[in-house]
């Protein structure tokens, strides 16, 4: 049961301001800045509808409540870490900063000097001539001095920040983007006042609301372990539950010395270091445990961490602990990094992770992350490739049930990471495969709506026809000059729309590729009016596989027929595209 020593109510003056203790995001926990525009947008409205309320008079909006934070405070409360509560804090201090420079930019003397002693009050100030820097709110190692560069070391003489560090995590890119945001907002709000004194007095009036009417209550707790029993009760059931968070905050508590405290920051610095999206972080957590341990659901992934290492960490004696935990999550890190941005070095094997990703085959992750612990990613190729077939026609094709194809998956990275050999991976993943007389059946019924995968699946199509004619690759997945076209219109004229519209128009028959932007005006036409775009097409998979049989230029009709057939044909090529178990054998 946490202690705590008292709940006060606070606003957000009183937790940031020069007179208080400076609130510190302590290293060895919480996270890094992870508010998106939308969050930020979400918090810019409620202030502003906030603001209006209480420059109305109304009762009712004297005060605006945020929510809670989680404080680990001394006996005489001159030091407060901060255990949760950082993003509001953050992004609060973010609008501050917001409008002290808009302030200074009224270019007045009255907004210069509001400017600076807002600075002072709630962001930075120093004592005295020769004395450090003093900042009301800082934060963890991993954000601290961008923060400090890029909103609180601010010159009072030219209104400007150093800008000398440079954005080198997401969450660094994360603070610079909700400062524009909120930059630009108020510079919207301000173009609608007439003068300078209008504007001065609307950016007192937010100013006000901010540091006087923003109220949080601080949970204020003794030790480390009782603030951290509190921040996950508070996030068990809400969107800011940060499973990296929280396991890092675990590792924190259950570091038995500095250098296990160093060894948890090491990995952590190298993670939020090699990935571009907070997203992508808590997807390589939950395959990483994957990888090793089989399914677990992402909102019992941390319960399940947490029970899982407690049993190694508290053995007496330890024989498996923090420092050999995130020596193993740094490692698999790497790897994975490599996985997702197909720069293994090998050239077919980057193809097939081109292939992964193109088809979004997130659940082949955590297979590939096991195998490539053993063994290098040149000798994963046939694993890597009969998980593709498996994916494509169970999947993709087949629209079979995905639950059951990830159990499997995950069960064979289990059981590479206990000691299985790669082969035998391989072989058991092709008796998963459906074989080609199902495959069959599956393509000529398959439809994609998602365009993503009908250009994954025609590029390689494409891909085989051009091998097959002996020319040139030329690769479309993902090019920005290619695109889906519909040969059979998704939005055609009343007078040409079919009245099975929905059956027939996204099955793969009814699908090709045309290089060059897409015209709209044109792929709503009738297949006379376009069909030299298709026969002069460099595209195989447009000027070579029968378009022309979905029009009747007799009856001037579609013809329902000729997707059947064009899918036909489609099909007989996907049996040597993407084979069956037995190409393996």
């Amino acid at each position: 049961m946490a202690i705590i020593k008292q709940a006060a109510r606070q606003t957000l003056g009183q937790l940031i301001g020069a007179n208080n203790p400076a609130v510190t995001v302590p290293d060895d926990s919480q996270r890094q800045y992870a508010w998106t525009k939308k969050e930020v947008d979400t918090y810019w409205s409620d202030i502003k509808k906030f603001k209006a309320a209480r420059d109305g008079g109304k009762d009712s909006a004297s005060e605006y409540f945020i929510g809670p934070i989680v404080t680990i405070t001394d006996k005489k409360v001159s030091t407060r870490s901060l255990l949760d509560g950082q993003q509001r804090l953050t992004t609060s201090t973010i609008l501050i900063a917001a409008i002290r420079d808009a302030l200074w930019n009224m270019g007045s003397t009255e907004g210069a000097s509001t400017a600076n002693n807002l600075h002072r009050d709630y962001i930075a100030r120093k004592a005295g001539r020769r004395e450090p820097m003093e900042y009301f709110l800082v934060l963890s190692l991993f954000d601290r001095d961008f923060f400090r560069d890029y909103i609180q070391d601010w010159n009072e003489s030219t209104g400007r920040s150093p800008g000398i560090e440079r954005a080198t995590r997401p969450s660094h890119t994360l603070i610079s983007d909700a400062y524009s945001n909120f930059t630009n907002k108020i510079s919207a709000e301000l173009s609608s006042c007439v003068d300078v004194e209008e504007k001065l007095d609307w950016l007192d009036s937010l100013r006000e609301c901010l540091i006087n009417g923003l109220v949080f209550v601080e949970i204020q707790t003794p030790t480390s372990s009782d603030a951290n029993e509190v921040f996950e009760t508070i996030n068990s059931r809400g969107k800011d539950l940060s499973t990296v968070d929280l396991v890092r905050n675990f590792l924190m508590e259950k570091s038995k010395s500095d250098i296990d405290k160093q060894r948890v920051n090491d990995a952590w610095r190298t993670i939020l270091d090699g990935f571009e999206r907070r997203e992508e972080i808590e997807r390589f957590l939950r395959h990483f445990w994957v990888s090793r341990h089989g399914d677990v659901k992402s909102h019992s992934l941390y319960s399940t961490i947490r029970q899982n290492l407690s049993l190694h960490f508290n053995k007496i004696p330890q024989l498996y602990g923090v420092g050999a935990f995130s020596a193993e999550l740094e490692s698999a890190s790497s790897r994975y990094i490599d996985l997702i941005n197909c720069n293994s070095g090998d050239a077919a094997f980057d193809a097939s992770l081109s292939e992964i990703k193109n088809l979004s085959a997130d659940a082949l992750y955590p297979l590939l992350l096991a195998a490539s612990e053993k063994a290098n990613y040149t000798q994963l190729q046939d694993l890597v490739d009969a998980a593709i077939s498996y994916y494509v026609r169970w999947t993709v094709v087949g629209r079979r049930e995905s639950t059951l194809l990830e159990e499997n998956i995950f069960g064979v990275a289990k059981e590479l990471f206990g000691g299985a050999q790669t082969d035998s991976a391989t072989h058991q993943i092709c008796e998963w495969i459906p074989d080609d007389e199902t495959f069959h059946a599956d393509f000529m019924e398959a439809s994609t709506p998602k365009s993503s995968q009908s250009r994954y699946l025609l590029g390689k199509i494409e891909a085989h026809l051009r091998n097959m004619a002996d020319v040139d690759e030329v690769v479309v997945s993902n090019s920005p000059i290619v695109h889906v076209e519909h040969i059979y219109p998704q939005k055609p004229g009343s007078e040409w729309r079919l009245d099975e519209h929905d059956t027939w128009v996204n099955r793969i028959g009814n699908l090709t590729l045309l290089n060059g932007r897409k015209n709209r005006p044109i792929s709503s036409l009738p297949y006379s009016q376009k069909s030299s775009i298709y026969d002069e097409s460099v595209l195989l998979v447009t000027s070579r596989t029968g378009t022309s049989r979905i029009w009747n230029s007799e009856m001037e009709w579609w013809r329902v027929e000729g997707i059947v057939e064009r899918q036909r044909d489609l099909a007989e090529l996907a049996l040597s595209i993407w084979p069956s178990g037995k190409h393996w054998s």
